[in-house]
């Protein structure tokens, strides 16, 4: 029995070397979206998510400018051109059909309405300070480059 349980061991031991990452990322998915699930409601266990989709919401303008001035910079001017207009015309189809996705989307599901119709119920209880302090956070500009515009 004891040779059979040294094989089992080092058949963990290196399926752990070789996808311990991915065993980790999946666990942690797991258990995130059980978190999630459960304490869906608690305001401030939502919080750090908001603060995490804002800050990344912030990085995306500027990452995609700078990575599309990066890579046009590297190359000589005369294929600069047709490349850049071919970027330009890709990130800009893109974006149109993300957009006309997501109206369509918003459209026909209506995402939210159940929440807002609770939200107004009569008798709601009033914001704590704690309330209104997350939300000076929370409803920050989601990119600085927006309020030097204004």
């Amino acid at each position: 029995m004891a040779p059979h349980t040294g094989t089992i061991w080092n058949w963990i031991r290196a399926f752990w070397r070789k996808n311990g990452l991915l065993t980790l990322s999946m666990l942690s998915l797991v258990i995130g979206c059980l978190l999630g699930f459960l304490l869906r409601e608690k305001q401030y266990i939502s919080f750090p998510g908001e603060l995490l989709m804002r800050m990344l919401k912030m990085l995306i303008l500027p990452l995609i400018t700078s990575s599309l001035m990066s890579g046009l910079a590297t190359m000589d001017s005369k294929a600069c051109g047709k490349m850049g207009l071919i970027t330009i015309t890709y990130y800009l189809w893109t974006t149109f059909m993300a957009v006309t996705v997501g109206i369509v989307l918003v459209i026909s599901i209506h995402p939210g309405a159940a929440a807002q119709k609770e939200e107004y119920a009569v008798g709601k209880a009033v914001l704590s300070s704690a309330d209104a302090l997350l939300d000076l956070i929370r409803y920050a500009p989601a990119s600085p480059g927006i309020v030097l515009l204004f």
